[in-house]
Formats: C-alpha cells, structure tokens, sequence
C-alpha cells in the first residue's frame, strides 16, 4: 500500500478534532444537535485552516443514520462513502477550473434529482471566488431556493471577491489562523501516536514556518522526517527547511546598540554561509521586531514566543522604546520592497543591517526636558538664602533673559526703589519699566496664554511708549497674529507697573542681541546640541 501523508492521514473525523477552530465546530454542532442546519455555508479564512474539512465532515453528519451527540459515527455506509470520497451524492467542484456559466448550468440542471444513496445531496464548490460574474449570478436562484435535499458549503480563500448578493444568501464563518502553541502541540499528538522521535525545539520551527496552517504544518513535519530518516529534531528541522536562528535575529537588534558596522557585515557572511534566504530572514526579522514591541507592551507573559527565549525578548524590549522598534520596523518594510525590485537582494540586506548598526535612537523631548529640570531642581542649594534673584542683565532695556527668574509680584514694580509714580514718569522712563521686566510680564501672561505668551515673550519686544500707547514690535507676521489673543491679559499685567494702557502691535526691527543670548543660554537648546548634534535653523 502507498504512503499516506500526514495531511491526509490525521484530517479531522469529527467536529472535536478541528485544530484552532472552536468557534466553528461548536455553532455547526449546535445547528446539529437541535436540527437548525442552513441550506448555504460559506466557509473563509486563510490556506490549510480546515474550511474543505469542515464542508465535508458537515455533510457526513447530516447523512449519517447513527450521529453520536451531533457528530458523525464513522461507521455508516453514507459516513464511509464520504469520507472515502466516492459519496455520488456529495459533489466536490474546483471553481478555480470551472468557472464558467455552463458549469453552473450543469449543476443547476442535476440538482433537481433526488439523492441515490444518501439522505441529502451535497454540492462543495472550493475556492468560490474564482467563478465569473455570469456564473454567480446564475447561482443566485438556485442557492436563494434550493430544493429540500440540497445543501451548499462554499469555501473561499478570498471572501471579499465574493459578490454581496452571494454572501446575504449563505451563514459565512472566518477561521482564524491557527496560533503557533495549539499547532505544535497537535505536532507532538501526531509524533506519539506516529511512535517518532521529536524534541519540542524542531516542533517550534515547524509551527512557526507553517504561519498559521495545520496542512503546512504536517507538510513541513513530512519533509523534515523523511530527511532525517524518521525522527523530527531541531538540527534536521533547521537543515531541512532553511529555518534562520532565533540568535541570529537578535544579533541584529544587537547592531542598535554596539552601532558597529564591522559586526554589522559579520551577522551578512554569517546568514550568507548558513544558506538563509534574504527574504526570509526579512519577513523572520520583522515578525521579530513585532514580537518585541508586543513584550514592551503586553509583557512576555502574553506572547507566543519560546519558554526558554522569553528572558532575552525582555531584555530587548527594556532596551528599546516603541518609536524605535516603529521606526526599525519602517526600514524593514522598505527593504521588503526594495528587494522586489532588485536583482540582488544581498546587498539590499546589507543596506537595511547597515541602518541598523548606524540607528540613532529617539529621544523624547518631554523626558529630556523633566530631566533637566530634576537635575536643576537637585543641584540647588537648600537654603534660603540660594533663591534665584533677578540677573543684573534682565535690568538693561533690551535685555529679555529669563532663566531662573521668578515672576515678580504685581506690585514689585510699583514699589521700586526711586521710580516715580506712573502718572508723574515720563514716557521714555515707562518704557524702560516694562522693558526691564519684559520677562516677568511675559511669565504672567503665560498662565492663561501658556504658548502665545511665550510668543510674545521671543518673537515681541516693547519699543515705544507714548501717549499712554505701548508699541509692541514683532519681526514675523505670524508671531504678531497669534498673540492678539492675549492683549487684554498683558495689559491686565502693564497696570501695576505703568498703569492702564493700551497695547499696539506692530512689524518692525527688535533687538537681536537679547534673543541670541537667551537661546545660548537654553538648557535644553544645549543638550540638544550636545547629545544630538542639532543646529538651530532660526
């Protein structure tokens, strides 16, 4: 007798033996159990998930004549002819071959025959969204109104082809790719009940090579077994199906931080020795990457990823934040496509670890920014006498430095020693008073106007004073047009110090020096400079 596959051997008997479907098996059951069978299923989800399984193992459980509990006993004639294949009343169609009219007039024409050996006739037609638009629509009627000993089981690999009128006429049902942990572990039951030797790390290949399908699964396991000469282990999985190591995968990541190009070039030689496809190891690194930014946000604990793996998937995650795995994942990506177009995908590999081993990692200007002020706030001395005074520069007209000055209280300009009272001062000596605290204005204004005062505090500066009109000068239009929202606040804060006024804008020159020394001396315009090399552009 000749072999038989895995893939045919182990097909599912019963509902219960659907791998990673149980949302199927219990709904079909169920309808079963209680006589609620419709007429037209469509049956959708990706290769190898059991959508052709579970329209036949359907259609023996509603000719069987003994059903145990909904499922099929096996042992019946119609149970045996199906399950052999040569049911007459059970018709397979391959609509990828038949596609057009006439094989639905066909069908049609035979569906009005009652059932030879079995209680109903019923029609498979795989891959349905490969018939033409003609062959739907004959479809239509037929599927709509069927005759009583009729049922349909469509099952596609496409469902979004399927027309809509097809699809109001059917229960459709998604299988879901099966997970990676429930495929190897319906491998080891096949390997036991096969009597093989296997280890659980040539299962763990296996599964995550068959991306989802049961069918690829038992394929791939076939291969490597008949490679190895009947036993399933990780060297013979790895050598069988070109399968790239799980260490080669972080060593790549490893390239973000060491930021060594010679390594970079090492970790090519290696996969060019071992054999690995490019490609391969492309789609490999980015569900790799995926895997990590899962562990960062949903913890190891939740990830289909190997016991003995799930340590250093940590560490990984720990070391790099989610932009850069976003932004790692954004190179891979365009790699992916760059080697759909280039003849020699190697050096399109080399190009991506490259930008790995060149990375620069994302600094988050908020956490920047509240570390420098940790770092100001520890380094002051914790004594009274350490409160930051007013700088003997913030004094001269013109001068706009703010760094560690404190707002002044609304009446500290009117109890200034030797200044005149704002109604006996003379113009000139007004405009020197706000200029002079042009900063503490500016920080007032900024509780209720946060980003148009400090607008108006770079991009505007005080110039004129007369006739109790301040002129304040601005050299953007644009800078002049998002504070006029805050002039009743700022001349709230002028009251104290010169008395009512009004406030004019204007586009005009203002000092140059004061804005150049106040970003010079920017903590955080520093560290930028300083830790990523940036240049200011205005």
């Amino acid at each position: 007798m000749s072999y038989l596959v895995l893939a045919r051997k182990y097909r599912p008997k019963r509902f219960s033996e659907l791998v990673g479907q149980p949302h199927v098996a219990r709904t079909l059951l169920n309808g079963l159990r209680q006589g609620r069978v419709a007429h037209a299923y469509l049956f959708s989800g990706p290769r190898g998930v059991g959508k052709t399984t579970t329209a036949r193992l359907l259609a023996r459980a509603i000719n069987c004549l003994h059903p145990l509990d909904g499922e099929p006993c096996g042992k019946c004639p119609p149970c045996t002819s199906i399950g052999e294949g040569r049911a007459l009343d059970v018709i397979e169609i391959d609509a990828a071959s038949n596609t057009g009219v006439d094989d639905i007039r066909q069908l049609r024409e035979g569906i009005n025959y009652v059932p030879v050996e079995c209680r109903a006739k019923v029609y498979i037609i795989d891959e349905v969204h490969m018939l033409s638009i003609n062959a739907f629509n004959a479809l239509l009627k037929t599927l709509e109104e069927p005759p009583e000993h009729a049922y349909f089981y469509l099952a596609t690999t496409a469902p979004q082809k399927v027309p809509a009128t097809i699809l109001s006429r059917c229960q459709r049902f998604d299988f879901r790719r099966v997970s990676t942990a429930e495929i190897r572990a319906h491998l080891e039951f096949i390997c036991k009940s096969e009597q093989l030797p296997f280890d659980q790390e040539a299962l763990e290949i296996v599964a995550r090579r068959a991306d989802g399908s049961v069918r690829d699964s038992l394929s791939i396991a076939d291969q490597v077994i008949a490679f190895a000469g009947g036993r399933l282990l990780k060297q013979d999985a790895i050598e069988a199906v070109g399968e790239v190591r799980l260490d080669l995968y972080f060593k790549a990541l490893d390239l973000v931080e060491s930021r060594d190009l010679a390594q970079a070039f090492a970790l090519d030689e290696e996969l060019s020795s071992s054999g690995a496809d490019p490609q391969d190891f492309l789609v490999g690194l980015q569900n790799h990457l995926i895997q990590v930014l899962h562990t960062k946000t949903l913890g190891a604990g939740k990830m289909d990823v190997p016991q003995d793996s799930r340590s250093e998937f940590t560490q990984f995650a720990a070391r790099l934040t989610e932009a850069d795995l976003i932004r790692l994942l954004q190179y891979c990506a365009a790699a992916e496509v760059d080697m759909r177009r280039n003849f020699n995908p190697r050096i399109r590999l080399q190009l991506l670890l490259l930008k790995f081993a060149s990375f620069d990692q994302s600094v988050v200007l908020g956490d920047l920014i509240r570390r420098l002020e940790s770092k100001t706030i520890s380094s002051e001395p914790p004594t009274a006498s350490a409160k930051p005074q007013k700088s003997s520069t913030s004094s001269l007209p013109g001068s706009r430095k703010s760094q560690n000055v404190e707002p002044l209280p609304a009446t500290a300009p009117a109890t200034a020693p030797s200044a005149s009272s704002p109604n006996t001062a003379s113009d000139a000596e007004l405009l020197s008073r706000v200029q002079s605290a042009w900063s503490e204005i500016c920080a007032a204004v900024s509780k209720e106007h946060n980003s148009r005062a400090r607008m108006l505090q770079l991009g505007g500066y005080p110039t004129a004073f007369r006739n109790r009109v301040l002129t304040v000068n601005f050299a953007k239009s644009f800078d002049l047009d998002a504070v006029r929202g805050c002039i009743p606040s700022l001349q709230k804060e002028l009251v104290p110090l010169v008395g009512e006024v009004q406030v004019g804008l204007a586009l005009g020159p203002i000092p140059q020096s004061s804005s150049d020394e106040e970003s010079e001396n920017d903590p955080v315009l520093n560290l930028l400079k300083e830790r990523l090399d940036a240049k200011p552009i205005n």
